[in-house]
């Protein structure tokens, strides 16, 4: 998916096609899919998520005040069945701080969904000006090594 104007591969059919109007009018930056939910951040700021099957955006709760609000900049994975978001904040005036959360989401059985943040904290300090730095993404990676 793109981050606007959005846009969708099929693996199977190895086409691209525009999304339909209600999910492209909801998101913003970095999304991500965790249990069938498109999870991404908002105009204002929120995390959302989008259920596939109804069409409909769900405000993600129970993280409003856990979390700071994601204007631009933060970018979403999947890791083991998880939401991570990662993103910048201003350390220090010397330093640019990476920050990262994990949120166990689920559906609340009512309609909608909700979210625990796991831990938050930040992850990295980069001084300002050795770099000129920018979140890229975010990837579940799992490597595994067996000794000779």
């Amino acid at each position: 998916m793109a981050d606007r104007s959005g846009v969708v591969y099929e693996p199977k059919t190895k086409k691209w096609d525009s999304v339909e109007s209600g999910l492209d009018l909801g998101w913003r930056g970095r999304a991500c899919v965790v249990d069938g939910i498109l999870y991404c951040y908002d105009y204002v700021g929120n995390i959302r998520g989008f259920d596939v099957r109804t069409g409909v955006w769900k405000e993600l709760r129970g993280v409003e005040n856990k979390l700071p609000k994601f204007l631009c900049g933060a970018t979403m994975a999947n890791v083991g069945g998880k939401l991570v978001v990662v993103w910048e904040r201003k350390g220090n005036v010397k330093e640019m701080e990476v920050w990262c959360a994990e949120i166990e989401v689920e559906e609340n059985g009512e309609g909608g969904v909700v979210g625990r943040v796991e831990w938050c904290d930040a992850v990295h300090k980069v001084p300002h000006g050795v770099v000129n730095c920018s979140l890229l993404g975010c990837f579940d990676l799992r490597i595994s090594y067996s000794a000779p």
